[in-house]
């Protein structure tokens, strides 16, 4: 009887070693090709680059206007596809309806005549009656902007994204750069320089904290584009020197900057340039920036999973978004 025949045993083929760095790369593409405003996200990205938190290279370029006409053509024609209007459409202008709304023409009278608060409550009215409607709010986001209410331009700009379903990775850059300006950047950039922070840092605080509005004043008394409190004022008045302060001068765009700019650095400084300590001093306190600093060791991811104050931990989240979107829109 014949035996059955061996069985050929083929060579086992050889499987290469994965390579770090194309696993990096292709890490990094999925990232960027689905980013999200989500600070995990954002975070996970710039992990995946081998980048720090908080860390740019200090420059920001904000469009001159040569440079923002193409960019707003070409968000006006994004527009246009996107709602099915006329090729020639202008919808860059207030419309009919608009211009002749009560609130709008009421609003305008009062901003005019100095009466800010009253006139905001106006033209926050009609944002919101029309934030199903893109095209009337990016109407708005533009007419805000010009009369300076810079509010209520972002929140529209803001609303014209929701309703796209795009993010400010994926539509035209004109409308992310109204929903993340850089507005009084002749002020920032010299602070930034001044005590070497990366500007986009404070851009970023000052839209969280106030939106841009210099009359912005919350709850519990924090007052100007940086939302800093009578006793806080008081204190950076004096570390400064700063002549003749009263409070009412945290309204003014230069001394609320300028006493924002003192103790974001100041804080800075107390936490070896850690961005995510030094946010949560400006909003939690020092001193319990500087208990959960140390619970984490150093660790400043763990650092953000020890704040366990729910607005604390909300805020640095969203200045981070913040940071990396500032970073997109203008970045050189």
């Amino acid at each position: 009887m014949t035996g059955t025949p061996a069985a050929t045993i083929e060579p086992t083929a050889t499987v290469p070693a994965p390579d770090p760095e194309a696993i990096s790369a292709a890490v990094q593409q999925l990232l960027r090709l689905n980013r999200r405003i989500d600070y995990y996200w954002l975070r996970a990205e710039g992990l995946a680059a081998g980048e720090e938190a908080f860390v740019g290279n200090g420059r920001i370029f904000p469009p001159t206007p040569l440079e923002r006409e193409p960019l707003q053509t070409e968000a006006e024609t994004w527009l246009r596809n996107w709602l099915l209007l006329e090729a020639d459409a202008p919808v860059g202008q207030l419309s009919a309806a608009l211009a002749g709304d009560p609130r709008l023409i009421v609003g305008q009278k009062l901003w005019d005549a100095g009466l800010l608060e009253a006139a905001k409550a106006e033209f926050e009215e009609l944002r919101v009656s029309v934030a199903d409607d893109a095209l009337l709010s990016y109407q708005l986001a533009l007419y805000f902007r010009d009369i300076g209410l810079y509010r209520s331009s972002i929140l529209a700009a803001v609303t014209v994204l929701n309703l796209s379903g795009q993010t400010v990775f994926e539509a035209p850059k004109f409308i992310g750069q109204l929903a993340y300006p850089v507005y009084y950047a002749d002020l920032i950039l010299p602070l930034a320089e001044r005590y070497d922070f990366d500007p986009r840092l404070q851009l970023s605080l000052v839209r969280q904290e106030s939106l841009f509005e210099s009359f912005a004043r919350s709850g519990a008394a924090a007052q100007g584009l940086s939302q800093v409190i009578p006793d806080t004022g008081a204190y950076v008045a004096n570390l400064l020197n700063w002549p003749n302060f009263v409070n009412e001068d945290l309204y003014k765009p230069y001394v609320g900057l300028n006493f924002g700019a003192f103790y974001l650095s100041q804080q800075l400084n107390s936490f070896d340039g850690h961005a995510h300590a030094a946010l949560t001093a400006y909003n939690g306190g020092p001193g319990n920036a500087a208990r959960w600093y140390d619970q984490a060791g150093g660790d400043l991811d763990l650092f953000v999973e020890t704040v366990n104050f729910p607005e604390t931990r909300l805020y640095i989240e969203r200045i981070f978004a913040g940071f990396v979107i500032y970073d997109h829109l203008y970045g050189g």
